[in-house]
């Protein structure tokens, strides 16, 4: 290795080759400047991109057929053939002989002028680096449009930033509200840095996102705007660039680029570049995000679709289901009619058992009547179901159903319910009022506990039956009615009229068609129906699964002689529902249906109360002291008829009385 006297470094000289390799990639360059520079900055005349190599690394010139070398000082060397250059002296390079300069190999060549210069152009791979020229600026606004992932958008907006500004830091900051985001913070080699928000100048950001424009210092710490700043000082800030990043002409965020070690690292044309590069910047953010928006909605849609789709199915199923139910019930019911020859529909109505079919033959021969119905039977017999079947069935199932309960108001009260009053008619008759009579106008009233209505009352009903118009409260004028009259009480209104309780008139005026309601003591075949039908229906109500019923629990509710009738049948079931998971066993029901006695008189109403007679509470009781001595004996008639101290002949009468 021998020195040589220098030349200047722009002297023409005859063209050579500096070929750079890399990872088995090779890159040449062609020169005809007689002196060159490589480094890892871009303004190098070949720039080597990597945290090991100087910014200005190593020099390079021609002397006529030599070729020379020169380490700048660097931090980490050249070796010449694996020899270590001495800094800052020139070197002549051996023919064909290797510089390596951290990860890069270095080959200088010369050629002959008359080679063709195009095809000496400069190699340009995905590794060679080199400075930000047209091309390479041009792919890099191909590279940002084409980034549709929100994130790596981001990092490849710093990355690119830092590339073509050669800063030695970049950071992406984003305005949330009132608030402000580091999403992206990178040095110069591609790592992130840790805590990103904490290593800017937050003033200088905050400037940039009020004002809109882009900040340059070449020293923070001589420039007269940050003398005040404490994070300048604290930062070791030296040069600092930072402009706007906007998205459909709205700041959201700054770039922000700095360099702590270097004065004068950024110029007017990096802040101009990297400018437009935050400008299209945006226009990729803004792209991304619109694309990122279609995919969710169109995720959305999808799961929208799945999810109607299993809906429709579980529906389809559902009416499937239910469509098969109904067609059954259908056939039942048509069987029904035509066993016992009814002419209706009384789906609404369970029962099959002989008093029940006495019921639906009176059915089919008041439902198509006008003449008033009288519904007798006791409480929770379901009265208010067989005024419905019989306007639902009947010519005036278009009209309304209006139902009233006369126990359930004051007498001053329900005479104006039921025939109505003017304005003024009394304190705080505000306005006019239509009574039941006129609200039921072309359809069904429908009165209940008819029985319990005041003598006073019962004249004026009477009077409203007679003439078929009603005079409301108040008022002078009568409006003609146009309904059908259905009544119901569980009262014994023929021994109300012999006792001088109910009007013998009137009586006869509502008892044109008799309805006698049996309880569910004398239809108990219907209670397993019953059973079935109130279970589905309480546990649709509660929105759980209809559970099964033990048959030794069904056995117990059939034994009952249920005083309450249905509708304590349907209290019963609710309080079972609560308490089973997925079957009603024996345990799931109330002590005094698990175990009627004598105590259940004791504690019942009187007779007068409940609407019974004496004779009727000793059926009851002789019904359910049967049933416990057949329990008891295991179904042995003779056994049963033992602990009862009766014939078996006796017993046997009986069980066809009570059609046990």
């Amino acid at each position: 290795m021998t020195e040589t006297k220098q030349v200047p470094l722009d002297h023409y000289c005859k063209p050579y080759l500096v070929h750079v390799f890399r990872n088995g990639e090779r890159t040449t360059h062609r020169f005809r400047k007689a002196g060159i520079t490589l480094g890892r900055s871009r303004k190098r005349e070949i720039p080597l991109p990597d945290k090991s190599i100087s910014r200005h690394h190593l020099s390079l010139r021609r002397e006529g057929q030599k070729f020379m070398a020169r380490d700048e000082g660097s931090q980490n060397g050249t070796l010449i053939d694996g020899k270590k250059l001495p800094p800052n002296q020139w070197v002549e390079i051996p023919n064909r002989g290797t510089l390596k300069i951290g990860p890069f190999q270095i080959q200088v060549e010369a050629v002959h002028e008359s080679l063709d210069e195009h095809s000496l152009a400069t190699e340009d791979t995905k590794h060679s680096g080199g400075p930000l020229d047209t091309g390479t600026f041009a792919r890099l606004i191909q590279a940002l449009n084409e980034e549709l992932d929100p994130e790596r958008l981001l990092e490849l907006i710093v990355e690119s930033a830092i590339r073509a500004t050669e800063a030695e830091r970049g950071f992406l900051v984003l305005r949330k509200g009132d608030n402000l985001s580091v999403p992206v913070a990178k040095n110069f080699v591609g790592e992130d840095i840790q805590g990103g928000g904490e290593k800017i100048s937050k003033t200088i950001v905050q400037e940039v996102l009020g004002s809109g424009d882009g900040r340059l210092t070449v020293n923070a710490q001589s420039d007269e705007r940050f003398k005040d700043l404490q994070s300048v000082e604290d930062l070791r800030l030296r040069s600092v660039l930072c402009v706007p990043l906007r998205v459909l002409s709205e700041i959201v965020g700054v770039l922000y680029l700095d360099n702590r070690l270097q004065q004068h690292a950024f110029s007017d044309e990096d802040r101009h570049l990297l400018q437009v590069l935050a400008d299209i910047s945006g226009v990729a953010i803004r792209n991304s995000r619109l694309v990122s928006d279609l995919r969710k909605k169109n995720e959305e849609l999808l799961r929208a679709h799945e999810e109607v789709a299993a809906l429709n199915a579980r529906l389809a199923g559902r009416v499937k289901k239910q469509t098969a139910e109904i067609e059954e019930m259908r056939e039942e019911l048509d069987a029904s009619r035509k066993i016992f020859g009814l002419r209706h529909s009384y789906k609404m109505i369970i029962g099959e058992s002989p008093a029940m079919q006495d019921v639906f033959r009176l059915l089919d021969r008041y439902v198509d009547a006008t003449d008033p119905v009288l519904i007798l039977g006791e409480s929770g017999t379901g009265k208010e179901l067989v005024a419905r079947v019989l306007h639902e069935q009947g010519p005036r199932a278009e009209g309304p159903f209006v139902s009233e309960n006369c126990a359930a108001l004051p007498e001053s009260l329900l005479e104006s319910e039921l025939f109505g009053y003017s304005k003024g008619a009394f304190t705080g008759a505000t306005r006019d009022h239509d009574g039941l009579f006129v609200q039921a106008k072309g359809g069904t009233l429908f009165l209940d506990e008819v029985g319990d209505m005041s003598p006073d009352l019962q004249s004026k009903l009477l009077r409203v039956i007679q003439e078929k118009e009603v005079r409301p409260l108040g008022s002078a004028k009568t409006i003609p009615i146009d309904i059908r009259l259905v009544t119901a009480t569980h009262r014994d209104l023929r021994q109300m009229v012999q006792e001088g309780a109910f009007r013998e008139d009137l009586f006869y005026r509502l008892h044109v068609l008799p309805i006698q309601l049996p309880p569910l003591r004398k239809r108990k075949g219907d209670i397993p129906l019953l059973v079935s039908h109130l279970l589905k229906r309480c546990a649709l109500e509660a929105k759980v699964p209809a559970p099964r019923i033990n048959p030794k629990a069904l056995d117990i509710l059939s034994s009952y002689h249920w005083p309450g009738n249905v509708r304590e049948l349907e209290n019963e079931l609710r309080r079972a529902l609560l308490l089973t998971e997925g079957e009603i066993l024996p345990e799931h029901l109330s002590d005094r249906v698990r175990n009627p006695g004598l105590e259940d008189l004791e504690n019942s109403p009187l007779p007068s109360e409940s609407g019974t007679t004496l004779p009727q509470l000793v059926q009851r009781l002789e019904e359910n002291e049967i049933r416990r001595a057949l329990t008891k004996a295991g179904g042995n008639k003779s056994k049963a008829a033992a602990f009862l101290g009766i014939s078996r002949f006796a017993l046997q009468r009986k069980l066809e009385k009570y059609e046990i």
